[in-house]
């Protein structure tokens, strides 16, 4: 599974560029569209990270042990693994939060779209998007303090071992890091999956009740309408891959986010892969989504990409 993620990953990153891309250029005054250049900003961060070359030389080259390299290097390794975890989870909190703000936002514009541009700003949509980075960093950041490398002589295999283990800083909070962890689980893993599942649902309920009564008048379809199915696509594109995510919390004995524990089971080895593999997928789709759901999206692809393809039959475009 170490091969498939960075594979869905690599195409993830690309997509997720182009999404920004398309989305700067229908402009930003747009709060969905802050809203979208956000999450593929931070899925683009949370897949490097997520596929970052410490963490394959610690979890995949050598099942979660640095062999052989000298004290120097092991550190060296260890920092950046440190680096990119805290880029991982910040920006992994912060994908698996913004759904819940862009259905927020489709509620607003949906049930007072009268008062929509008054509630929901830009410049406050900004703000909200801020806010959740600088919060997920900054509890990141305290909790990398939680790990520390034990670098010591392996008898066994002759040579010196680098683990990354639990640190005492750890220990001696435990009660604040266990708060912590289980605040960590409800505000990323429950309540912003069950709050985007029934908006969704209300959502979904509100256009089919709309689009009923638009028939008798009309057939155009509206250009809200066409972004709130497509922002309706990527949340339950994110409700199903939370769903796998959240597994271990029903069954915490079959299911496991880590391979660290001393004895996995073959179950929790699969699922742990499995739940990898969802999140890489969430973080790669949403490209495939606007692209096939949104107009307009669309054919602003079309146009940077027809124009893109005469620049290079014309090198000197860019002079």
């Amino acid at each position: 599974m170490f091969g498939v993620t960075p594979v869905i990953s690599v195409f993830g990153v690309v997509g997720n560029i182009f999404s920004i891309i398309v989305l700067i250029k229908q402009g930003m005054r747009k709060c969905s569209n802050i809203l979208l250049v956000s999450l593929a900003f931070s899925d683009i961060t949370f897949l490097i990270a997520f596929n970052s070359v410490p963490k394959i030389i610690y979890e995949a080259v050598w099942n979660h042990e640095y062999v052989g390299y000298s004290l120097t290097d092991t550190r060296v390794l260890f920092t950046a693994f440190n680096v990119f975890t805290i880029l991982d989870y910040s920006f992994g909190l912060m994908g698996l939060t913004l759904p819940m703000l862009i259905t927020i936002e489709r509620l607003v514009v949906i049930f007072l779209p009268l008062h929509f541009h008054r509630v929901v700003t830009p410049g406050r949509t900004w703000l909200a998007v801020v806010t959740l980075g600088v919060y997920g960093l900054s509890i990141f950041v305290y909790s990398s303090f939680w790990l520390e490398l034990n670098y010591d002589l392996d008898p066994a295999k002759n040579t010196s071992v680098g683990i990354i283990q639990r640190s005492v800083f750890f220990y001696e909070n435990s009660n604040a890091s266990a708060f912590l962890e289980d605040f960590l689980i409800y505000s990323s893993m429950i309540i912003p999956p069950l709050f985007t599942a029934l908006g969704c649902l209300i959502i979904s309920v509100k256009i089919k009740v709309t689009s009923i009564m638009r028939k008798k008048m009309t057939s155009k379809r509206s250009s809200c309408s066409r972004t709130t199915r497509t922002l309706l696509a990527v949340c339950f594109i994110y409700t199903v891959s939370s769903t796998i995510l959240s597994l271990p919390l029903y069954i915490p004995e079959q299911v496991s986010y880590s391979l660290t524990e001393e004895n996995p089971s073959s179950s929790g080895k699969i699922f742990y892969q499995l739940i990898n593999t969802a999140v890489c997928i969430n973080s790669s789709s949403n490209f495939v989504v606007y692209v096939v759901l949104n107009k307009n999206f669309r054919e602003t692809y079309k146009r940077l990409f027809r124009n893109c393809c005469r620049a290079v039959d014309k090198p000197g475009t860019f002079v």
